[in-house]
């Protein structure tokens, strides 16, 4: 997630932007306001919703993540977890070709791999952690860095609301997922995803809440991230 060389930078084609932060943040929501307000300024878009829940590895992901089987995510040790989602994405950019957009939109990402699973690990191990899944991700299985990670901030009690909402999902149907159910673990994502955003240059926090708690509108969200994005 460390900031990319320039050079390489600009003879990128496409720039990738990753929509990141706990579920029920308003990700998604953001994710296809942007879509569509590039496509109308005749911009070339992809977009890659991570898990893949229809392909090999995402398949088994859901089964993971949804606490129905004897493997589950939550107590699969996290090296074995990362690898689960690193080729979920490998096998999704294997099987896709993006050089011809202006813009790939990541519905999480390599962070999201990173946040979830090195701090499932002791402490005096999170940054050789962190440091494998990025060799792990980026320099054996190639998959893309992203140019910009979008961070949305809501507190855990609001995202458990808004994940509430969300009503069924294939791989768990109604219910929440192992991950989603765990408070706790939440917390410390969520704080994970804010460590990440102050830590890399290429990443910032949306706070997607007002300072009463209430959810910023929609617009005033995807105006800010316009702003950072055109930057680009």
């Amino acid at each position: 997630m460390h900031k990319n060389d320039p050079e390489g930078d600009a003879a990128m084609k496409p720039v990738f932007v990753a929509f990141e932060g706990i579920d029920g943040s308003g990700k998604g929501v953001q994710l296809r306001a942007l879509e569509e307000r590039l496509k109308s300024e005749g911009k070339k878009v992809a977009v890659v919703d991570f898990p893949q829940y229809e392909s090999f590895f995402g398949l088994e992901i859901g089964k993971l993540l949804s606490g129905k089987y004897e493997a589950r995510a939550d107590r699969l040790d996290a090296r074995s977890m990362s690898l689960w989602y690193a080729m979920d994405r490998w096998l999704a950019f294997k099987n896709n070709d993006y050089s011809e957009y202006d813009f790939v939109l990541l519905n999480r990402s390599t962070l999201s791999n990173a946040v979830y699973q090195v701090l499932r690990v002791p402490e005096s191990e999170k940054e050789e952690m962190l440091t494998w899944i990025e060799k792990l991700e980026f320099d054996t299985l190639e998959i893309p860095r992203a140019d910009l990670f979008l961070v949305f901030d809501v507190p855990v009690k609001k995202s458990r609301e808004n994940v509430a909402k969300k009503g069924h999902r294939d791989y768990v149907g109604e219910d929440a997922d192992v991950y989603e159910k765990n408070l706790s673990f939440l917390e410390k994502v969520r704080n994970g995803y804010i460590a990440a955003a102050e830590k890399f240059e290429n990443a910032v926090k949306i706070n997607c809440t007002d300072k009463k708690g209430a959810m910023r509108s929609v617009d005033d969200i995807t105006e800010e991230v316009y702003k950072y994005v055109v930057k680009l």
